[in-house]
């Protein structure tokens, strides 16, 4: 692997790539990328932010991400950091612009991003019937993203 700091050019592109997930990164400067033919990880004051495409919760958590968030109640932490899907009744907010297949951003009560998920159906469908598997975990703090980092 070779690390090195983001040209300009690397840079702006990206940006554009956090901003297909809705997260503004220009906050950030000398973005590094480390890469080989499994892994393309990019990081931020040493830490990784991007893990192969899809943003780490180092990102997340950093940035405080104000839009498609959904907050759990603490009954659904536990599972969650086992890497279990979030259902409907664990859900205590959800960002009401949220549609299906969707990036999610999950937190607990204290605010700390624990997981990224896929939503499973409209914020508006989920939080109407509030019953079953709302959003399929991609990412979360105990999984092996964050044990490799």
């Amino acid at each position: 692997m070779s690390r090195h700091i983001l040209s300009k050019k690397d840079y702006k592109n990206f940006m554009q790539r956090l901003q297909h997930f809705n997260i503004d990164g220009t906050s950030m400067a000398d973005i590094e990328v480390d890469s080989n033919k499994k892994n393309e990880i990019y990081y931020f004051s040493g830490k990784p932010i991007f893990y192969n495409g899809m943003p780490t919760l180092y990102l997340i958590n950093y940035l405080k991400i104000r839009t498609h968030t959904v907050t759990v109640d603490n009954g659904a932490v536990p599972h969650l950091m086992n890497g279990s899907n979030l259902f409907a009744p664990g859900i205590l907010e959800m960002d009401p612009e949220i549609k299906k297949d969707d990036m999610v951003f999950i937190k607990n009560r204290d605010g700390l991003y624990i997981a990224i998920g896929e939503a499973n159906d409209d914020a508006q469908n989920i939080m109407s019937t509030r019953k079953g598997e709302a959003v399929r975990i991609l990412h979360h703090l105990n999984d092996k993203i964050m044990k490799d980092l």
